[in-house]
């Protein structure tokens, strides 16, 4: 027998997406839910660098809730990625307007400054940035170098005499001093002579290397890296700076290699480390980026086994590689350290439904609903784990309450629908189940696998199969890559016994048909019996045979060398 498409909402990139926005927590206000998922949806676009979508999502957030200053914070991030500087200038600010404390928000208003070149902007930036964390020596800094850029060389000298006045002398403050001789107008090979001498410390070579990068000079920069890791091996600044230049070589070796050392250093926040692990999801399926974003994500996990974020980022590497065993361990390990993390019970209950550990399911599915009584998709895996161990009524009850829970949210709307219609079917109750069906679809009209599982269950009957046909064609040519839709498809057009069609159909899902399926060789078999081609059907039923597909019809058919329903 066919084995039908199930589908679930699985929750990815958890370890980013939960913690660099700080936990979820439970909310009764069922109007918060649109603003949460759109949150969330725009999150999942940009690490996929879709950042035209994520845009869209937070511009939607804004529209709902006008105060929401980390949306505008987000859509500043998505509209810098696509250079629309104005827009990001204007996001941010925004964001700074109903939240002038955030300081993620003013360095995200001085990053945009930096690419617009706007110094005397990005001094005042400064002075926020110091405004609230007047401790921090490198915002001084900074602002000296804004003031040294800007040929404000006066106001940059008047800088380091409070940083001398506050924090006293060093190294840094006098190299620093020194390059105020250049007199605003460095040069490249000004860059250069300020690493000679006694002035050669790291800061100095990351702050030139800075400066040689904006001038383009990439080669020049690499070698001033290269002095700087000579001086220090172990500096996690150095070696992230050298990894961004071989990356942009495309040395992907060199790239990754230097990451590890950065990696290596305890002196780097593990917020940073979260953040270019996740940046590099979108390239996990190049096998060079698989192998060393796991080796990144379980070094991580590994000297920060305190921090629920760490673990829960390495079971997000896993799973995305079908690592669902060593993604779960992750996951229930990140949860003993946190269980304030909606993200990660979904993605437990997720994993356990792919293993087919139903029970396990619905006993984690119980513990997360005391803490979160108000998820609506929830109560959906809850009820598909149901489901599947045949609790039927129970589970229509989740779907029930998932409805009532979610009014907004189409896609959740329309697997809760054909999840109905699954227990109506195994229940022999089919006149609700076609209503069930036709109703997702009706709410979400592109959304083919719940069309195709439809259309099969209908032609299983030999009900409506011009409907059943209708349904199949637009899946098919929707996704003509998938063989188990093409195959339905197939099925349809061979019971409606227009065979040359059913022909064409078997043998685009054969092309796609990596892993031998049986069922679609015998189906193959079958149509070629029918247009008379009894040879070559024989061929393809004992293809089905080695294939695996063991059914007593198959064996029937090969032995007496013809078609059996």
């Amino acid at each position: 027998m066919k084995y039908k498409v199930h589908f679930l909402i699985g929750a990815t990139l958890v370890g980013f997406q939960a913690f660099g926005q700080g936990t979820v927590t439970p909310s009764t206000n069922r109007d918060s839910n649109m603003v949460k998922q759109l949150f969330f949806a725009g999150l999942r676009e940009k690490m996929s660098e879709n950042y035209v979508v994520a845009s869209t999502n937070f511009n939607k957030i804004v529209g709902l809730d006008p105060n929401n200053h980390a949306a505008y914070f987000e859509l500043a991030n998505a509209n810098l990625r696509l250079d629309k500087l104005p827009e990001a200038e204007q996001n941010i600010k925004q964001a700074i307007k109903l939240n002038a404390g955030n300081l993620w928000y003013w360095r995200l208003l001085g990053e945009v400054y930096k690419r617009t070149n706007k110094m005397p902007e990005l001094i005042e930036v400064f002075n926020q940035l110091i405004r609230l964390d007047p401790e921090n020596d490198a915002y001084y800094f900074d602002k000296a170098n804004a003031q040294f850029l800007d040929n404000q060389l006066d106001a940059a000298k008047k800088t380091y005499d409070e940083i001398q006045g506050k924090f006293g002398d060093s190294r840094d403050l006098v190299n620093a001093r020194k390059r105020l001789q250049s007199n605003g107008n460095a040069t490249e090979s000004d860059i250069v002579k300020l690493l000679e001498g006694n002035q050669a410390d790291v800061k100095n070579y990351l702050y030139a290397a800075g400066l040689l990068l904006q001038k383009g000079n990439d080669p020049e920069a690499l070698k001033v890296l290269t002095k700087a890791q000579q001086l220090e091996p172990n500096s996690f600044e150095v070696n992230l700076a050298l990894a961004d230049i071989y990356r942009k070589q495309k040395n992907d070796e060199a790239a990754f290699s230097s990451l590890k050392l950065a990696f290596e250093s305890n002196e780097m926040p593990l917020a940073e480390k979260v953040k270019i692990i996740a940046a590099l999801f979108p390239k996990i399926s190049q096998p060079v980026v698989a192998k060393n974003v796991t080796e990144l994500s379980k070094l991580v996990a590994e000297k920060n086994p305190s921090e629920a974020k760490a673990l829960a980022l390495y079971g997000d590497v896993l799973y995305q590689q079908n690592n669902l065993r060593e993604a779960l361990v992750q996951y229930q390990a990140a949860l003993k350290l946190n269980e304030q993390v909606y993200a990660v019970w979904e993605q437990v209950i997720n994993i356990q439904t792919l293993l087919g550990h139903y029970e396990e399911a619905i006993k984690v599915g119980d513990e997360a609903l005391s803490i979160y009584p108000n998820q609506a998709s929830l109560y959906y895996y809850m009820a598909y784990a149901l489901f599947k161990t045949g609790k039927y009524e129970p589970a229509q009850n989740n779907l029930k309450t998932s409805l009532q829970l979610d009014v907004e949210n189409k896609s959740l709307q329309a697997q809760i629908y054909a999840l109905q219609g699954d227990i109506y079917i195994n229940q022999n109750n089919f006149a609700p189940a076609k209503t069930a069906f036709e109703k997702a679809i009706s709410i979400e009209p592109d959304n083919y696998l719940i069309m195709n599982n439809y259309a099969y269950y209908l032609a299983l009957r030999n009900d409506d199969l011009t409907k059943a046909a209708k349904y199949a064609e637009t899946a098919a040519n929707a996704m003509p890559n998938n063989p188990s839709i093409v195959d339905t498809y197939a099925f349809i057009l061979f019971k409606q016994q227009k065979y040359d069609l059913a022909k064409t159909w078997i043998e685009k899902a054969l092309q796609n048909n990596s892993s031998k399926n049986g069922v679609y060789l015998e189906r193959y078999g079958d149509i070629l019996f029918m247009k008379g081609e009894k040879d070559a059907a024989l061929v393809q039923w004992q293809k089905a045979k080695e294939a695996g597909n063991g059914s007593e019809v198959l064996i029937k058919k090969i032995n007496e060398k013809k078609y059996f329903k």
